[in-house]
């Protein structure tokens, strides 16, 4: 009798085990950044610390080795004022091609303006999503909320 023979495999019970080992994100865990030159200003970053997320926010970022960048589930990368050692005429878009270049899917990046809409040339296209950065709370949240979803 071989040890086969002992051992059998009932497939009701069988589990994917790349899905049953998947980090399941939410509030509790996610860790949000914004980058913003003006990020003292903005209101939605305390408002969403009041409520419960863990959100940081730093004023520039050229290194996306930073601790803080690393660290981010969902970072969200102002559209101007923002990486201009990395690119005077692109900016919050040049930050942003080198965190999708490093980290992929890992990582969600939104672009996010005060400007009424953003540039056609301005290759926005690179960012996971985009938001008005005149959005009200609620509506960062939802973002927040469908970004997680996306995360791996």
């Amino acid at each position: 009798m071989t040890i086969f023979s002992l051992v059998s495999f009932d497939p009701k019970f069988s589990i994917n085990l790349p899905q049953f080992f998947k980090k399941k994100f939410d509030k509790s865990n996610v860790r949000i950044l914004f980058i913003d030159d003006n990020f003292r200003d903005f209101p939605v970053i305390q408002n969403l610390k009041e409520i419960g997320w863990s959100v940081d926010a730093i004023d520039d970022c050229c290194n996306v080795d930073d601790d803080k960048i690393q660290n981010s589930h969902i970072i969200f990368v102002d559209f101007s004022g923002v990486a201009r050692v990395l690119s005077e005429s692109e900016q919050g878009i040049s930050l942003i091609k080198l965190i999708k270049r490093k980290y992929g899917n890992k990582k969600r990046v939104i672009l996010y303006s005060g400007q009424d809409r953003f540039s056609l040339g301005d290759n926005i296209d690179i960012a996971d999503n985009k938001l008005s950065k005149n959005s009200d709370t609620e509506r960062f949240i939802e973002m927040i909320e469908d970004e997680i979803k996306k995360l791996k």
